[in-house]
């Protein structure tokens, strides 16, 4: 679900990559056109909705959801940007987000538990707005402007062409 998606590589010494305070600095600057993001199955843990904020973006603000969680696990992972042409984008056959994992999605779609399919977005969101920890969605796409998190672990990490 969620990228862009900066890979951080620890120098050859071994050492653990240098990390600037992100709270801080607030969110970095979102691409232009966010990319799409679909998963078969995402399952969120400790999910709570922290509101509607706006990103900074080279055209300016752009309104997002702020959902925060723990963790999340995403199943048959997909990154698509939006720009047109042929291009490559990241695919896993799984995704997790841990740590203090922040979207920003700009829309959100999905199926909860596979059979109540809801669309979120910063202009108008379904009641109830947070889904609680134990539930998961299916057929997941959203608009993805940014993702924050202290680490992401993938299974079968991949470029597929578009």
């Amino acid at each position: 679900m969620a990228l862009p998606l900066a890979l951080l590589v620890a120098p050859a010494s071994g050492a653990p990559p240098a990390r600037a305070d992100a709270a801080a600095q607030g969110p970095p600057k979102a691409a232009r056109t966010p990319p799409t993001v679909t998963t078969s199955l995402f399952a969120p843990r400790g999910f709570a909705l922290a509101g509607v904020a706006e990103v900074d973006t080279i055209d300016g603000p752009r309104k997002v959801l702020v959902p925060r969680m723990a963790a999340a696990s995403l199943y048959d992972y997909r990154l698509r940007t939006r720009d047109g042409g042929e291009e490559y984008g990241p695919a896993a056959r799984s995704l997790t987000p841990r740590g203090d994992v922040t979207l920003y999605p700009t829309r959100f779609s999905g199926c909860i538990e596979g059979l109540l399919c809801v669309a979120f977005s910063p202009e108008g969101l379904p009641a109830p707005p947070v889904i609680p920890p134990f539930v998961f969605m299916t057929r997941v796409s959203a608009e993805q402007a940014l993702v924050t998190s202290d680490v992401i672990v993938t299974d079968g990490l991949r470029l597929d062409a578009s």
